[in-house]
């Protein structure tokens, strides 16, 4: 699902000649000729380089999402510590190493990692380490997911904010407790609210209506059976008319005819299956 943040200490030098300089250049009244002035020193930017605690916690984190983005379900579970526990805002508290496994187990199922095969990048920028004496080291971070539609293809689909602290342990650094927040869903690109308007509405295909309102930047689109809604997911905009799910290789497409919108096509793979015609 890593890159490092770099923290500039900048400081400006300015000599005591160049003061007296302007002092002397703002009195040209009083003298013919002006004594020359002392032109400033160039700003000096100094690079810190990172700490070594800095360094250590940034290779673990990307060693700990590169497990999961992997599915190597041991090497995992190596990087956690006996006491783990795991807050997130949508999920809930998962209270120990062994239920977070567990739910690691069904994450990398056969079935799960077919239909939504997800993977975690840290955010360019935002890594932030501080040391907990006689424990550890405390982490800050964000981070966005992409959906894998195969080796070459990923389109985003979220972001979150991630609080973790690490334990020093004989054996290396574990992780010991994960707060993950303020989960967000993204899409390649942000629509004008106009634009998603013109596809509210109601297309019909010989089983069903697909419903499609909006919610905010997004879409949602609801299948209606008899005047019942059911299955219903979250649309999220690749281009102007084309939109895809955060899970699955499914495509919704909505063809224009000048500015009136005729078609709703759904491709699976790459594929097109179905054709749902503008209901007006």
């Amino acid at each position: 699902m890593s890159p490092k943040a770099n923290l500039l200490n900048v400081y400006r030098l300015l000599p005591i000649a160049f003061i007296l300089a302007l002092f002397i250049s703002c009195d040209a009244n009083d003298t013919q000729q002006q004594e020359p002035t002392v032109a400033p020193q160039q700003e000096v930017v100094e690079e810190e380089q990172p700490s070594e605690l800095y360094k250590a916690i940034a290779a673990m984190d990307s060693l700990y999402f590169s497990a999961q983005n992997a599915c190597d379900l041991e090497k995992y579970a190596s990087y956690l510590s006996e006491d783990f526990e795991f807050f997130h805002d949508r999920a809930g508290l998962t209270p120990s190493k062994e239920a977070e496994m567990s739910d690691m187990a069904i994450f990398c199922g056969e079935e799960q990692r077919s239909r939504q095969p997800l993977r975690r990048a840290l955010t360019e920028g935002t890594l932030q380490v501080y040391p907990m004496d006689n424990y550890g080291a405390l982490q800050f971070c964000d981070h966005v997911f992409y959906l894998q539609i195969n080796d070459e293809t990923e389109k985003i689909v979220g972001s979150g904010k991630l609080t973790a602290i690490w334990k020093q342990e004989e054996d290396g650094w574990k992780l010991s407790h994960v707060i993950s927040y303020d989960h967000q869903h993204v899409a390649e690109v942000e629509l004008p609210i106009e634009t998603l308007d013109q596809y509210v509405g109601d297309y019909s295909l010989p089983d069903r209506i697909v419903n499609v309102k909006r919610e905010g930047q997004f879409l949602r689109a609801t299948d209606v059976h008899d005047g019942e809604p059911g299955w219903n997911t979250l649309l999220f905009a690749q281009s102007e008319n084309v939109f895809y799910f955060n899970y699955e290789n499914v495509r919704y497409e909505f063809v224009k005819t000048g500015t009136k919108v005729e078609t709703l096509n759904i491709y699976e793979n790459g594929e097109l299956i179905e054709e749902a015609k503008s209901v007006q």
